[in-house]
C-alpha cells in the first residue's frame, strides 16, 4: 500500500505541475590520473590491459534507488518502468522498498534520470577506476572472490554463493566490506549497471558493468564487461550517475 501511495503522489504532483525537489546525492570524488583498465583473467573483450587517464569526477556512492527514481517520476522527467517492480526478500516490507535499487530501466531511462539529477551516466573508464582504484585489483575489495563482500552468485538457489546471498536485489549499501578503494559501494553485484559507452560497432549495444545478485557464471570482477540493447530491461539491471560533487 505504501508503495502505491508513493507512486500515486508522484503522478499527482507531475500532473499538477508541482515543484519536486531532486533527491540528495551522496557522491564520491574520484581523483583524476592513470589507472589500469582491463584484465587478462577474464574474457577477450577485457584485453588489452592498458593504462588509461581520467579526469577527476564524482560518482554516486550507491546505485540509484527506487526512492530516487520516484522523485524523477514526480517531476515528470522520467518514465515509469513497465510491469511490476522486481521482487525483493519476503518480509522486506514497504519501508525498505525506496532503498532498493531501481530496476527494469533501459539505457534511455537511466540517461533521463541522470540528466534530472544534474549529471550523466559514467563512462566505462570512470566506472572501472571507481571500482578498482590504481592497483589493478580484480574486485572492488581485492583480488579474490568473496560471497560476504557483495550480493552475487545465487540464481534460483544455484551458484557459488547460494545459501549465502539471497538471489535478488537488496537495499543499497548492505555490503560495506565490499567497498572500492574510494568507498564506493555495490560496484560488485546487486544489480548490473548501465554505463555510457557502446559495446562495439554493432548498432545500439551498450555496456553494463558490475555483475548482479543473480549472476554466477561470471563473478563481479571490476574489469568484466557485458552488453545489452539499450531497450533491454531486467529485474537485476540498474545504474548510477556521475555529476556535481
Amino acid at each position: 500500500m505504501a508503495r502505491w501511495l508513493i507512486c500515486a503522489a508522484a503522478w499527482l504532483a507531475a500532473a499538477h505541475g508541482a515543484h519536486v525537489d531532486q533527491p540528495a546525492h551522496d557522491r564520491v570524488v574520484i581523483p583524476g590520473g592513470p589507472f589500469t583498465q582491463g584484465s587478462t583473467r577474464g574474457e577477450e573483450d577485457e584485453r588489452p590491459v592498458r593504462k588509461v587517464v581520467v579526469k577527476t569526477f564524482a560518482i554516486d556512492r550507491t546505485e540509484v534507488t527506487r526512492g530516487d527514481y520516484d522523485a524523477c517520476l514526480a517531476a515528470g522527467k522520467c518514465k515509469p518502468p513497465p510491469g511490476p517492480p522486481a521482487p525483493s526478500a519476503a518480509g522486506d516490507g514497504d519501508l525498505k522498498l525506496p532503498k532498493l535499487p531501481v530496476t527494469g530501466v533501459d539505457w534511455n531511462d537511466a540517461q533521463a534520470f541522470c540528466r534530472f539529477a544534474g549529471g550523466r551516466l559514467p563512462t566505462e573508464a570512470e566506472w572501472e577506476k571507481a571500482a578498482r582504484g590504481t592497483d589493478g585489483r580484480e574486485y572492488p575489495w581485492g583480488n579474490d572472490a568473496d560471497c560476504a563482500r557483495a550480493n552475487w552468485g545465487n540464481f534460483e538457489g544455484e551458484g557459488p554463493c547460494a545459501g549465502k546471498n539471497p538471489g535478488h536485489p537488496v537495499p543499497v549499501g548492505q555490503y560495506p566490506s565490499g567497498a572500492s578503494p574510494y568507498g564506493v559501494l555495490d560496484l560488485g553485484g546487486n544489480v548490473w549497471e548501465w554505463v555510457a559507452d557502446k559495446y562495439d560497432d554493432e548498432p545500439g549495444r551498450r555496456v553494463v558493468r558490475g555483475g548482479s545478485c543473480c549472476s554466477y557464471f561470471v563473478g563481479p570482477r571490476a574489469a568484466n564487461r557485458n552488453a545489452w540493447a539499450p531497450e533491454h530491461r531486467d529485474g537485476d539491471l540498474g545504474f548510477r550517475c556521475v555529476g556535481p560533487r
